[in-house]
């Protein structure tokens, strides 16, 4: 029954690190891709239907920790208030900036995309035990890459080609930051090393030959196993995720008849968003 609470949150944070990552570095990197305002309004369309509904995930993931992890919520809240509340901060102004979008917004929907990936890139940090500021411009590397890899399968024309150029250029930092992060994090287990960097690199390989080939979808896909490879890394620390911060067993059999609604609610969701996203295209 534990096992499989801890491999459903750990399901679940994937899935946002992994999906609303691009949210974040489409955020980032409007003003880069977009020249103009056009240009701009191009950029946002392509990632706003996706928004609310990538977000879904984080929803489920602070559902679970918090029912499921009462101490690990705890702990992590009382240890890293700060860093939540900036997240939060962040979070509430590209949100705000995403929904009422204008030109006046674009400060703080850049500035909050960029608050939001350097704070999860600082909170991992301190989790793993690694440097928090290398941490914190890596992972945002890791999701301007992953926008930018969006933005060349969704756009088209000199849009496509500058973000195809971008996601070029992050490739190399991305890979340095992947082999940083692992030779510094000192709560995950010495196997898991050599693992965590393969699969990263291997990762930003596929972004690059992919988006050389064309296979948008491809380069996509690997991006998105990139950035949520640090939360596997969580997972497989030592002393992270383990049965003492975790709720009784008998608490554990009561929620996981509310799991068995909402999880496949929010499966559907994610499906039906892109579905209907592919279909407008």
């Amino acid at each position: 029954m534990q096992g499989v609470w801890v491999a459903l949150l750990a399901f679940l944070t994937c899935g946002y690190f992994a999906l609303a990552g691009f949210d974040y570095g489409v955020g980032a990197l409007l003003r880069v891709v977009g020249r103009d305002e056009r240009s701009r309004r191009a950029v946002l369309r392509a990632v706003t239907p996706f928004f609310l509904g990538n977000e879904v995930w984080l929803v489920a993931a602070v559902g679970v920790l918090f029912g499921a992890f009462p101490r690990l919520e705890g702990e992590l809240l009382s240890s890293q208030h700060t860093v939540f509340a900036v997240l939060l901060a962040g979070l509430v102004c590209f949100t705000v900036a995403v929904q009422l979008r204008s030109s006046g917004w674009d400060f703080l929907l850049v500035g909050g995309a960029l608050v939001v990936a350097v704070g999860w890139g600082v909170l991992l940090g301190r989790v793993l035990g690694g440097p928090v500021w290398l941490w914190g411009a890596g992972m945002a590397v890791v999701f301007w890459l992953h926008g930018a890899v969006f933005l060349a399968w969704r756009l088209s024309g000199e849009l496509r080609a500058r973000a195809t150029r971008i996601a070029g250029v992050l490739v190399l930092p991305g890979a340095g930051f992947a082999v940083a992060a692992v030779v510094t994090a000192g709560s995950v287990p010495r196997p898991a090393f050599g693992v965590t960097a393969v699969l990263a690199l291997a990762s930003l390989g596929g972004v690059r030959v992919a988006l050389r080939a064309g296979r948008h979808r491809v380069a996509f896909g690997c991006s998105a196993v990139l950035c949520a490879l640090p939360v596997v890394g969580v997972f497989g620390a030592r002393s992270v995720v383990t049965a003492s911060v975790m709720a009784d067993v008998s608490s554990l059999r009561v929620l996981t008849w509310a799991a068995v609604v909402v999880v496949p609610l929010v499966l559907v969701f994610q499906w039906a968003t892109w579905r209907m996203s592919r279909a407008a295209r």
